[in-house]
C-alpha cells in the first residue's frame, strides 16, 4: 500500500495538488494537520486539525489499522512542543492508547524513529521546515509486517516526470 503523508501545509493549496498529480497511484492521501484549509479543499486527503486549524472542520485525531501497523494520526500539538519536541512523551502517550505507529506534524522538521517500540513518522512542512531544511514529505510503502519510509523534497517532486 503507498501512502503519502504530509503536514503543516499553511494555505499551499498548490503544494497539495502537486502532491495529488505526482502521486496518482498512492492510495491514501493523509495530512497531519495546519492545512488551514476547509474540508472540500482538502478533499482527497485524511485530514486531522492542527493547532491553527478549526477544530471543528477536523477530527483531533483518526486511526488506520494496516496489517499489524495499529496507527494513530494526529497534529501533535497537544502532546508536544514544535520548537524542542518531546518525542518519549508521543510515544508514551501512543502506548498508552495501544497504538505502535504516529503519523504527525507540528514541528515542520522530518522525523523518522522509534522510541520505546513507538515509530514515529512526521514529514515535515510542505510549506516550511524549521530546521531550514527543503519543503518535503513522506512517501511510505507499507506492508502487512512493515512501514517504509522515504523523505521527497518538494521541489525534487516539482522536477519529477
Amino acid at each position: 500500500m503507498k501512502l503519502i503523508l504530509c503536514s503543516d501545509s499553511h494555505f499551499n493549496e498548490d503544494a497539495l495538488k502537486l502532491i495529488k498529480e505526482k502521486y496518482q497511484d498512492a492510495d491514501l492521501f493523509v495530512h497531519c494537520g495546519d492545512c488551514l484549509l476547509t474540508p472540500e479543499k482538502m478533499k482527497g486527503f485524511l485530514t486531522v486539525a492542527g493547532n491553527l486549524d478549526n477544530a471543528r472542520l477536523f477530527p483531533m485525531e483518526e486511526t488506520l489499522q494496516i496489517g499489524t501497523h495499529h496507527i494513530l494520526i494526529k497534529h501533535g500539538h497537544d502532546v508536544i512542543s514544535g520548537a524542542s519536541p518531546d518525542y518519549r512523551a508521543l510515544a508514551a502517550y501512543a502506548k498508552e492508547k495501544g497504538f505502535n505507529t504516529v503519523f504527525f506534524g507540528h514541528t515542520h522538521v522530518y522525523c523518522d524513529r522509534t522510541v520505546d517500540g513507538i515509530r514515529l513518522l512526521n514529514p515535515g512542512s510542505v510549506w516550511k521546515n524549521r530546521d531550514e531544511s527543503p519543503a518535503c514529505l513522506m512517501e511510505l510503502e507499507v506492508t502487512d509486517t512493515a512501514i517504509q519510509a522515504v523523505r521527497v523534497n518538494l521541489i525534487e517532486l516539482k522536477f519529477r516526470k
